[in-house]
């Protein structure tokens, strides 16, 4: 199952792929990236790192999960969308519904096939990270997100473009809403969009998302529509 289109990510969009929960799930992902960076145009080297990568994502993802066909838990998700900051990326993300294994980064776990895996995948990625989330084609499902960002050498031509803060709004909503989660809008005295989102409040301005969390502020820029709404739902499931 395939939700979005390659040709959407340059401008903000993402592709979302259900993966088979069987042997075959690694071979999928890693065919699956491959057609869509295929598709932007990248480097050939930058989709043989990515496919080793996600390889070693969904294999971990399938590894350390109970069959779904028991449990009526989600299928394992591969997601891709880019973002422009904190530099240009592709984004290339892993969905599981197993919050109790999480991928551990130490040295010592260089030693087990679980930890070469993830050396692999950091030595060959710009970025890496894993958070809570849910499901993106069950989006009552709860789940972990693995994900790594490889570094595109120029930003995506669209990078620069002018986004309406309105269509930008409308576009978060949606996102949002897919995933289940409730968004109230409204526009504040200077007729700036303001999303009310659980305990958050998103400001639409005319460049940015912006957000305060216990960490600060946060700015996202509009096109980056898929790493905001992941931010969002990542700070929604960690305070549950």
């Amino acid at each position: 199952m395939l939700s979005g289109k390659p040709a959407d990510i340059p401008v903000g969009g993402a592709c979302a792929f259900q993966l088979p929960p069987d042997p075959t799930c690694a071979s999928r992902a890693r065919s699956l990236l491959a057609a869509t960076m295929r598709d932007l145009r990248l480097p050939q080297g930058l989709i043989e790192d990515a496919k080793l990568a996600v390889s070693e994502l969904a294999t971990n993802a399938l590894n350390h999960a109970p069959s779904p066909w028991f449990s009526g838990m989600a299928l394992p998700e591969l997601w891709v969308w880019a973002r422009t900051r904190p530099a240009p990326e592709l984004v290339v993300s892993v969905f599981d519904a197993h919050r109790e294994v999480w991928p551990i980064g130490t040295d010592a776990d260089l030693l087990d096939d679980h930890g070469k895996g993830l050396a692999i995948v950091a030595a060959l990625a710009s970025n890496t990270g894993a958070h809570r989330t849910r499901a993106r084609f069950r989006p009552a499902c709860e789940g972990k997100r693995v994900w790594f960002a490889v570094a595109l050498s120029t930003p995506w031509p669209e990078a620069d473009q002018t986004v309406p803060p309105a269509t930008a709004a409308w576009g978060l909503s949606e996102v949002l809403h897919a995933r289940g989660i409730r968004v109230i809008r409204r526009t504040d005295e200077v007729g700036i969009s303001i999303l009310a989102i659980g305990d958050l409040n998103v400001w639409v301005e005319p460049k940015a998302f912006s957000w305060r969390t216990g960490r600060g502020y946060i700015h996202q820029p509009l096109v980056d529509l898929h790493e905001t709404a992941e931010c969002i739902v990542s700070h929604l499931e960690g305070h549950r």
